[in-house]
């Protein structure tokens, strides 16, 4: 029962909400008009709202205009997914539980808006068995004609019409997904941002988000969440030093996040250790690459290696910028790195994940390899000694391997020393 109660106060303080709330609220939601986004059935303009940083949403309904209507379009741009650009996807507007899609018309117009069962209705504008959502007069006003998605609403498209321009191309489709599914994710996002550091959480810096609704407004959300309360000085925003909460060993959230981090950690898995624009892959490990060690600093693990070129993906910031991954290079491991490639730790992690590629050292070669630093550190003590007094007693087995011992421990503790210090946005 303790550990549970531990466990539900980490995640409480780590801003994590682990129960829902039954109904759309500005707390858990959208932080306007009552926890629900308004959602433009013609998407948004060319204005920007100063205040939420957003272009604002362009609620028009009237023939005249083309609207995403279900019709399949092939995707001819950058990001488009294979399917949508060999066999086409259906063209609907992105929506989301917690929204109010909103429909504005004059009432001399003769716009209405009804909900259409099915595709073929929609596409036949056949309206026996549609439902009317607003009548030809229920458009105008500030608040126009909104169709309000609860957050129990089923995920899936839902078709809308307007009985007299139908036929001219008033019609659209609106996929709805659930709010927390994109919601979580940017909240998360904003929690760990570099604006925490640089003091523009709310997108001071620019002049508009990219980011669409509901992330924008919950990435912000996060965002503002970790961030310090830094009173009347506010100087380390200019050389984005400012420590979030989730970086302060010193605060309930950051201890509770780094406490959880070492309990998830796994030292058997290779990974970056980034402190101060310094990377370190060969001999740092999970456990001591957090933010005890200084504030920014971070541990990607690597999460896939290739045995025959001895690297790893570990995180992302590489050569190709802050979205490509990044490489560690086990090849320029020393044999007092914990990752050296003839070392236990490495082969064992490889074995796993590259063993087809894998070639393992023999124990002839392991030895070859450090043969002749035992030699040294043996012999030299022999001939830097005086013979001033009697000749020692020949070391047992017993104490040589004693020796060996402490030499290992010393090494060992050399190298974990050496990791946590050379460590990490």
């Amino acid at each position: 029962m303790r550990l549970i109660s531990t466990i539900l106060m980490i995640q409480f303080w780590a801003g994590i909400d682990l129960v829902q709330s039954a109904e759309c609220n500005v707390d858990a939601h959208h932080p306007e008009n009552g926890g629900y986004f308004i959602e433009g059935i013609n998407g948004f303009g060319t204005e920007v709202d100063p205040n939420a940083k957003r272009k604002i949403t362009d609620s028009t309904w009237a023939t005249g205009i083309e609207y995403k209507d279900g019709s399949v379009k092939y995707c001819t741009g950058q990001f488009c997914s294979e399917t949508c650009r060999n066999d086409g996807c259906a063209e609907t507007i992105a929506g989301h539980t917690c929204s109010m899609i909103r429909f504005c018309y004059e009432a001399d117009s003769g716009s209405d808006v009804w909900l259409m069962p099915d595709e073929k209705a929609l596409q036949q504008c056949d309206f026996s068995s549609a439902t009317q959502i607003c009548d030809t007069g229920g458009g105008s006003g500030e608040d126009c004609c909104n169709y309000k998605v609860e957050l129990d609403h089923d995920l899936k498209a839902y078709l809308f019409a307007s009985k007299e321009g139908c036929g001219e191309g008033q019609r659209a489709v609106v996929a709805v997904d659930d709010f927390n599914n994109v919601g979580d994710a940017c909240f998360g996002m904003g929690q760990t941002s570099s604006r925490i550091n640089k003091c523009t959480c709310n997108y001071e810096d620019e002049d508009m988000s990219t980011l669409s609704e509901p992330c924008h407004s919950q990435f912000v959300a996060g965002c503002n969440l970790h961030s310090p309360d830094l009173g009347d000085d506010t100087s380390c925003c200019d050389d984005a030093t400012c420590v979030g909460k989730h970086q302060d060993v010193t605060h309930s959230i950051g201890q509770a996040l780094e406490i959880e981090r070492k309990v998830l950690c796994n030292d058997d898995i290779p990974g970056r250790c980034l402190n101060e624009g310094i990377y370190d892959c060969c001999a740092s490990q999970c456990s001591g690459c957090g933010t005890d060690v200084t504030p920014f600093t971070e541990w990607s693990m690597c999460v896939s290696g290739n045995a025959t070129a001895g690297t790893g993906n570990c995180g992302y910031g590489g050569h190709g910028g802050a979205y490509s991954q990044f490489e560690c290079d086990f090849t320029k491991c020393t044999e007092d790195h914990k990752w050296h490639m003839a070392g236990e730790p490495y082969n064992n992690w490889m074995k796993l994940i590259d063993p087809d590629n894998l070639v393992v050292p023999t124990v002839d070669e392991v030895t070859q390899t450090e043969a002749p630093k035992k030699t040294t550190q043996t012999e030299a003590p022999k001939k830097t000694t005086p013979p001033t007094k009697p000749p020692a007693p020949t070391p047992t087995v017993e104490e040589e391997a004693s020796s060996a011992s402490v030499n290992m421990m010393h090494g060992l503790t050399v190298a974990i020393s050496f990791g946590m210090l050379v460590s990490l946005s």
